[in-house]
């Protein structure tokens, strides 16, 4: 009967070799599918007069096509073209939002500029001022646009990291359930090919979002690891959720555990670096260059004067977070430094200005210690508005102020015997901040005595400029010392040991306070998103610090305002602000193109990597068709064996 078997076992291994056959040609165009084969194995056999003869034929196991090597290239290619795409499109969003345009900040703070100049040539037309103002309020504008579109598209980022830990939540479940079922499908001695495609489908999803690859312990268990190991998916679903730490990064973690799970590529990788990294990166280099903007417009205007010259109050618009801690040590809108002040105090009686400086240490020194320092000047007074934590100026009775540097007409003569009165005029161009003194050669009458000669020394000692002052010099005649700065002497007497000393300043306020504390500044607001033109410079124009010398018609201000175009800061890299924001323009178009040429690199190697998966584990329907013909004949041959013994053993028994 041994025959039969032999038969029945050819029939039964060859319709399971049909059905499998048919499985594939059926799920030939199955994403993900991998072609499946019968494995033969031929049976024991018997042993009969001391020959082997054969049982016939068993299967022994249907596998599925399949290389590791490149299943597990093809998630890794997956998942970093999931990260390059994701990336690429996030770049694109932010360059789109830095293109220049016609009201980009490309634009505006060109314009803002070109304003200046041109009030620079009109300073005293007010329809020149409005437009001026108006271009300021429109680069403020247009840098607040930014600031609010950079900060809505990291919440639009947030939003698509919320449903993307969703989807790998669902994932990671699916694949959790798929594996009990391969797992009791091997314990009773079965292949589930089908379930572990499906896995493999669900592993090429998750590798979208995450970086994800199969690993197998020492006990034989398969499971998906994500984030190069640190979690690991059995047969129970793990949950992972966005976790903020305390340094403000948003991160994956699982469960309870709170722990990173450190990402190397897929989508939610690409969201997490744009939301921790690549927007606030954007956001913070436009908002410095904004709040470098106006630190030096502010710092400019605040040197300078209405055309109706010093002012009598001064109110500080910025505030600090302490008036009695080390300014160093409290918040200031920009840093103060370490340095001195120099404010001219304006006698209204005579017209005669003096120049005071003050030293400011902001190591030790609260804003309630530079308030009682200017307060002990005089003909100023100086306060700190508690309620509102700023520092206040006024000028006391028939005086005024203000910090447009400019040389005392009657420079400090208490070391003077002599009758002579020096007067000095002009504006100062030097490049330093310095302190003149001036000497005389002896005693003797101005333009009269013989060999007469006043020497001006600076800080540093050494002579500037000697010039006779004796006969041959007429009393009240200027002449020009250095850098704009003249002198006369008027008639008189001068003595040996007479000395007379005279700041000149290119920069009054070296420690940046005056911007810091928005004293005359010409915007206002402590961050970009309350960045506005000063009220009520934008609705009286005539309020515009435009002069350094208080004369109606004079625009040193607003000239060096202007200047302020080609002002190279090592803060933003040695850069102009215009050079500055067109870098960050290039900067995140050279992003777009590296993201595009990884992206299409990745696509040509995952194409690669496709053909040679297909190579192995795809269905070749003509392949499959000619198999099922060559299955087919042997059925049929099975058959007619059957049938053969069948007639055999019948006559056989005939015959007996």
């Amino acid at each position: 009967m041994k025959t039969f078997d032999i038969g029945l076992s050819a029939l039964r291994a060859h319709q399971q070799t049909l059905s499998t056959l048919g499985n594939n040609i059926a799920n030939a165009a199955t994403p993900g599918y991998h072609r499946q084969r019968v494995e033969l194995v031929n049976r024991p056999p018997l042993t009969s007069d001391s020959n082997h003869i054969g049982t016939g034929v068993d299967v022994n196991r249907i596998s599925r096509m399949r290389d590791s090597a490149i299943e597990t290239a093809l998630l890794r290619n997956n998942s970093l073209s999931s990260y390059s795409s994701q990336h690429l499109h996030i770049t694109k969003q932010i360059e789109s939002l830095m293109t220049p345009g016609e009201s980009s900040i490309h634009a505006n703070l060109s314009e803002f500029f070109n304003r200046l100049e041109k009030i620079s040539n009109a300073p005293q037309d007010l329809t020149v001022r409005r437009e001026f103002l108006t271009s300021a309020a429109e680069l403020a504008q247009s840098f607040n646009n930014m600031e609010q579109s950079l900060q809505t598209l990291n919440q639009d980022f947030r939003g698509d990291l919320d449903a993307g830990v969703d989807e790998v939540n669902r994932i990671l479940t699916d694949i959790a359930d798929l594996n009990r079922g391969i797992f009791e499908a091997r314990a009773l001695g079965k292949e589930p090919n089908d379930i572990l495609d499906r896995r493999d489908r669900l592993m090429t999803e998750l590798a979208e979002w995450v970086d994800v690859e199969q690993d197998t312990s020492e006990t034989g268990r398969e499971f998906i690891v994500v984030g190069g190991g640190a979690s690991a998916i059995g047969q129970r679903p793990v949950e992972f959720q966005l976790t903020e730490l305390s340094n403000g990064r948003l991160v994956l973690s699982q469960g309870s555990l709170r722990n990173e799970i450190p990402l190397s590529g897929g989508r939610l990788k690409a969201l997490l670096d744009a939301r921790n990294e690549l927007v606030p990166a954007a956001v913070d280099r436009v908002n410095e260059l904004a709040m470098q903007v106006i630190r030096a417009t502010d710092q400019q205007h605040a040197m300078g004067m209405t055309d109706r010259g010093p002012f009598n109050v001064l109110l500080g618009q910025r505030q600090v977070s302490d008036t009695s801690v080390a300014l160093a040590q409290t918040g200031t809108v920009f840093p103060i430094e370490t340095g001195d002040v120099y404010v001219t105090i304006t006698d209204a009686q005579t017209g005669g200005r003096r120049t005071e400086r003050v030293h400011i240490d902001v190591t030790t020194d609260s804003l309630e210690d530079i308030a009682a320092r200017f307060d002990a000047l005089d003909g100023l007074t100086a306060s700190v508005d508690m309620s509102r934590r700023t520092l206040n100026f006024a000028a006391e009775a028939f005086h005024a102020f203000d910090f447009a540097g400019r040389p005392d007409n009657t420079p400090d003569v208490s070391l003077m015997s002599g009758t002579s009165q020096p007067l000095f005029s002009g504006t100062y161009a030097g490049g330093v901040n310095d302190e003149w003194t001036i000497s005389f050669s002896g005693a003797g009458t101005i333009g009269l005595t013989g060999g007469l000669t006043a020497t001006i020394r600076n800080a540093a000692g050494q002579v500037i400029a000697t010039k006779n002052v004796g006969a041959g010099y007429e009393a009240g005649t200027s002449f020009l010392v250095k850098d704009g700065v003249s002198l006369e002497f008027g008639a008189g007497t001068v003595q040996a040991t007479d000395q007379v000393s005279l700041f000149v300043t290119s920069n009054s306020d070296e420690t940046g306070m005056l911007s810091a504390l928005g004293l005359n500044s010409l915007f206002e607001g402590r961050d970009v998103a309350s960045l506005q033109v000063r009220a009520d410079i934008f609705q009286q124009p005539q309020n515009l610090a435009t002069t350094l010398t208080g004369v109606p018609g004079d625009s040193g201000n607003v000239a060096k305002m202007a200047s302020l175009r080609d002002l190279r800061l090592d803060i933003i890299g040695g850069r102009t602000f215009v050079e500055e924001m067109a870098d960050v323009t290039a900067d995140f178009g050279l992003e777009v193109q590296t993201a595009e040429s990884t992206s299409v690199q990745l696509e040509s190697y995952r194409q690669r990597l496709e053909a040679d998966r297909a190579a192995i584990s795809g269905v070749d329907i003509n392949e499959e068709m000619l198999k099922m013909m060559e299955v087919e004949r042997a059925y049929q041959a099975a058959a007619r064996y059957i049938t053969t013994v069948d007639a055999t053993l019948e006559e056989l028994f005939r015959i007996i």
